[in-house]
This record gives C-alpha cells, structure tokens and sequence, in this order.
C-alpha cells in the first residue's frame, strides 16, 4: 500500500468523522427546535384554555349578577305593589304562630304525641280557606261560600281555642284572649282580601301606547233606513180619436196592468220594529252596564251576577238586572259601505 492511499483513506476517515459529527449537531439543533416548538405550542393551548375558563367564570359571574339585580328590582316593585299588605304581615303572622302553638299543645294533652296534628284541622283549614277566597277575588269568580268555610272554620279554632284557655285555669279572660288571639290573623287577612282595590276591580286589559286617544265604536243603526217613496209618474195618453166610440155605443172599459211592488215599496211600508223601554238612569246602574259590557268586549260574554256585583261594587238585584236588559237587546248588525271602507283606509 503507497503512501498516498494512506493519506486518502485518512482524509475519507476524518471527513466522514466530521459529516458525522455534524449530522449529530443537527439532529440534536433539530430536536431541541422540536421539544421548544412542543413547549411553546403547550404554552398556548394551556393559555388559551385559562382564558376560556377565564371568559366562562367571567359569564357565569355576570349571569349571577343579572340575576342578582332582576331579583332585587322584582322584589322592589313587588315591595312597592304591595306595601299595604307588608304592613300587615306581623298583625297576620304573629297570632298564627301563638295560635298554632298553643293549639298543638292542646292536642297534645288530649291525643297523646299525635295530638301535635291538631293544627292541621283547625287553623290549617282556616288558612286554606282564607288563602281560596284571596286567589278567588283575584281571578274574579264566585266567593260566597269559600267565605262560609273561612268563618266555620274561624268559628271551630275560636272554640277550641277557648276550651284550651278556660281549661287551664277555670279563667273565662284566658279563653277570650286565646280565642280572640286564633281568629285575629286570619280576620285580617279577610278585611285586606276584602277591601276595595282598583287593581282587583278592574279586569286585564290590552296593552295600549300611552299616548293614543281612546275612540269609542261608533254605534250604526241595524237597519238601513227606508228608500224615500216617489209616486209614479202620472202621464195622460193620447186620445185616439180613430177608437173614439160613435154616439149611442158603450165605451169599452180596459184594465189597468197590475205590477208587483217592488222592494222599495215594501221596506217603504214595512212596520218598523218597536224600541224597547229603557229603564231610567242611575249611577249604580250605569257602573254596572258599563262593567258589563267592558267585560263583554274581553272576554267575549257577558259576566254572572256575582261577579259584575263585585266588579261595579253594585247590589245582586242592580247587577242580575242589568244582566237581564242587555241579553234582551238584540245583536246589531253593522252595515259596511263604500264611505266606511275608505274613511277606514284613509
């Protein structure tokens, strides 16, 4: 082997020794790009995942705040609406709590550990009753006998409230007092529940802007009225002299032509239908004929006699009257005309 293929191959050793070492190098560069890549990629979707839960918590927050402030404006104009009836929540809330305690002792001393549910019969069915007739006046329906069940049942616990308070002590002012005490909540709750309210009298109605003028229905007769009568036409005829009859002979007698009538003519002579009385004007009864007939228009019938009593503050008699007068009257007919049309839409 010459000297020269020595010295080759050890050039060729220390080339590929170098190649080597710099393919080393940038393997090495190129991972550590990777492993940096990875990281800074990592880096940003955990970022990005904090800022979604970051916007999330954030929402969440602010829904709870909206909500927060709808509850306090909702109990605020609640607070406002019925401010009347808070200042009465102690009067009402107090004697119920002393009445049902002492009613569930009473129990106790009579039925044993049982006896505890005595309040159930005597101030719970009090109470219900009560809460019937509330939820009745609001809806506008009948009520009479759901304040029957309040007064029995306002009877019932006065008495056994009064057993309870006489047995104690053979003391007639203890019973009084528990009996007074029983009754005197739900005696309240029925003189708020009973009290006159706009609010309460007046039923729903549509929403309207503010600042449009009410107009009332102009009221059109039911029938047209009559086509004027124009006589006919009286024309003289000729005198056919050539027909004329010669001296001493019978004049010939012709009939005149019968027509029909037309419809004119008949609605001309047809009986106009007889109005009826109309009862003489009061202020109750005017109340009552215009809650009838505002109850009418929405709901589409009229109401019975017990609510258009409560509704106009009026008597049975003046409501089941007023009642009476308007089934009576009959259902007018509108006409619609040409004019009507376009006044309608001009």
């Amino acid at each position: 082997m010459s000297v020269d293929d020595v010295t080759t191959r050890r050039e060729e050793a220390r080339a590929d020794r170098a190649a080597n070492a710099e393919q080393r190098r940038a393997d090495k560069a190129a991972e550590r790009a990777e492993e940096r890549e990875d990281r800074r990629l990592e880096f940003e979707q955990r970022r990005a995942a904090e800022a979604a839960k970051q916007e999330a918590r954030e929402a969440k927050r602010a829904k709870r705040k909206a909500g927060r402030v709808r509850f306090a404006k909702t109990l605020v104009e609640a607070s406002r609406k019925h401010a009347l009836d808070l200042l009465f929540v102690p009067v009402i809330l107090v004697p119920a709590i002393l009445a049902w305690s002492a009613m569930a002792e009473y129990g106790k001393q009579i039925f044993g550990a049982v006896g505890v549910l005595l309040p159930l019969f005597s101030e719970a069915a009090m109470w219900a009753f009560a809460a019937a007739v509330t939820i009745g006046v609001r809806r506008g329906e009948p009520t009479g006998w759901l304040k029957a069940g309040v007064w029995v049942f306002a009877a019932v616990a006065a008495g056994l409230n009064f057993l309870h308070g006489f047995s104690t002590g053979h003391h007639w002012d203890t019973g009084v007092v528990m009996a007074v005490v029983s009754i005197g909540g739900v005696v309240v709750h029925q003189l708020i529940t009973a009290r006159p309210s706009s609010v309460r009298a007046k039923p729903a109605t549509p929403d309207r802007p503010s600042g449009a003028p009410v107009q009332p229905e102009p009221v059109q007769s039911a029938a047209p009225p009559p086509a004027p009568v124009q006589s006919a036409s009286v024309q003289s005829n000729p005198v056919d002299t050539s027909n004329a009859p010669a001296a001493g002979e019978r004049p010939t007698v012709r009939p005149e032509s019968v027509q029909p009538d037309t419809a004119e003519e008949r609605g001309a002579r047809a009986p106009s239908p007889e109005r009826p009385a109309v009862a003489p004007s009061s202020p109750k009864r005017d109340r009552a004929l215009h809650e009838a007939r505002k109850y009418q228009a929405l709901h589409g019938n009229l109401p019975t006699v017990d609510q258009l009593s409560e509704t106009a503050q009026v008597s049975r008699g003046t409501a089941g009257t007023v009642l009476k007068e308007l089934r009576e009257q009959p259902h007018h007919l509108h006409v619609i005309t040409n004019l009507s049309a376009t006044k309608a839409n001009s």
